[in-house]
């Protein structure tokens, strides 16, 4: 939530009730912590007096060929007890990975969103995933750190570690890029492939847009930072 501050990118669309989207991020977060196909990463501060706060967080949805991260890897559910995992392909019709997984928007919109500009910006994001065959790929879903972190190469070193997984397998990586973190992306050997443009009129800014930039990755692209 820290990521996201009001008035930032692609906070356009969540109500003005923060209880109420920290309730709906809490049951994403929740419905990613239950599927094991899903890879979520974090960085906590361990620092004296830091108290282990997770200042970094990062999601992975990789593909079924992908197995560089399947050790370790456990699913919970609501009451925290570790779910096992289940037999390859079973309750998932036709192998296929279900909608709310890919894009997140399985729980609804939150109390009091723009439900119009919400269901837009996930089918948009769904369709530009379906475009560029992203079950092929490595998909990094949301990547988030505390603003009161940023400058210390912790978003970096949270993707590098999984890039260098997905080099040895020859698997590409997509991604869908906010503007600020597009050099970034471009440094560790992604290119724009594609955009995402959306009006926010009904969102009371006339004029305005937020764009997505919709990023591919080749095994062996960039540079280690």
């Amino acid at each position: 939530m820290a990521a996201f501050p009001a008035g930032s990118d692609f906070t356009y669309w969540w109500p003005r009730d923060v209880g109420a989207m920290r309730a709906w991020q809490a049951g994403r977060v929740r419905g990613w912590l239950a599927d094991p196909r899903t890879r979520p990463f974090k960085v906590v501060d361990e620092t004296p007096g830091a108290g282990g706060r997770m200042v970094a967080f990062a999601k992975w949805d990789p593909p079924r060929s992908f197995k560089g991260l399947d050790a370790g890897f456990v699913a919970y559910d609501e009451d925290g007890k570790v779910v096992e995992h289940p037999p390859e392909g079973e309750g998932e019709e036709g192998g296929e990975v279900q909608p709310e997984v890919k894009a997140g928007q399985g729980l609804g919109a939150p109390e009091g969103a723009n439900v119009e500009m919400y269901e837009d910006l996930f089918t948009t994001m769904e369709r530009m995933r379906e475009k560029w065959r992203v079950d092929d790929k490595l998909l990094l879903h949301i990547i988030a750190a505390d603003p009161a972190y940023h400058g210390r190469g912790i978003g970096a070193a949270l993707i590098r570690c999984v890039l260098d997984v997905a080099d040895a397998e020859g698997i590409p990586t997509y991604l869908e890029a906010l503007p600020l973190a597009v050099p970034l992306y471009r440094r560790l050997g992604f290119v724009d492939v594609d955009r995402a443009v959306f009006d926010l009129a009904k969102a009371g800014m006339e004029g305005a847009t937020a764009v997505l930039t919709i990023m591919v990755r080749e095994p062996g692209a960039g540079t280690a930072l």
